[in-house]
């Protein structure tokens, strides 16, 4: 399977999670400190936004990048669901209430401009614009696998919600 049918598969797997969750669960979360799911689908949002002006941004090629290792390590982290990640800055969700269709498009629209960006840029190339705070400066490629784990990630923050409303 390719890594465009991947990311593909991946947003829809949310989108689908999503749509099964009712209003009151979209904008409920068991105690003070846990997302609602609606405030981790605006996270997912938030952390993705800036990758379509990354594809189109300063790059570089590294004829020496082992790439293979970094999504590893992405995958292990991120799938890693005792480990605990601290978001911060910009891709903290709001306590504004969105609606569950207003976040299901802009989070769809989103996946499909950077699902067709990536076929119009060289994956193998490093953004430059932007350094990722754990792992440094990515490939598209990278990008898109972090994209898939991240979110992979949440929908299991997801369900581990749900199950304590």
């Amino acid at each position: 399977m390719s890594l465009k049918d991947k990311l593909d598969q991946n947003t829809e797997a949310l989108l689908s999670k999503i749509d099964k969750i009712t209003d009151d669960q979209f904008h409920s979360n068991p105690d003070e400190v846990t997302w609602t799911p609606a405030q981790v689908l605006e996270h997912l949002y938030r952390s993705e936004f800036g990758v379509p002006k990354l594809f189109t941004g300063e790059t570089k090629v590294e004829s020496d990048r082992d790439s293979e290792t970094i999504v590893e390590k992405m995958r292990v982290q991120f799938l890693d669901i005792n480990k605990r990640l601290k978001a911060k800055g910009v891709i903290l969700p709001g306590n504004e209430k969105r609606s569950k269709e207003e976040l299901t498009s802009n989070f769809r629209s989103l996946r499909e401009k950077i699902t067709a960006m990536a076929d119009q840029y060289e994956g193998s190339e490093v953004c430059t614009s932007f350094e990722h705070p754990i792992y440094g400066y990515l490939t598209r490629e990278e990008w898109i696998h972090f994209n898939i784990y991240h979110t992979e990630r949440h929908m299991s923050q997801i369900d581990r919600i749900l199950a304590r409303l």
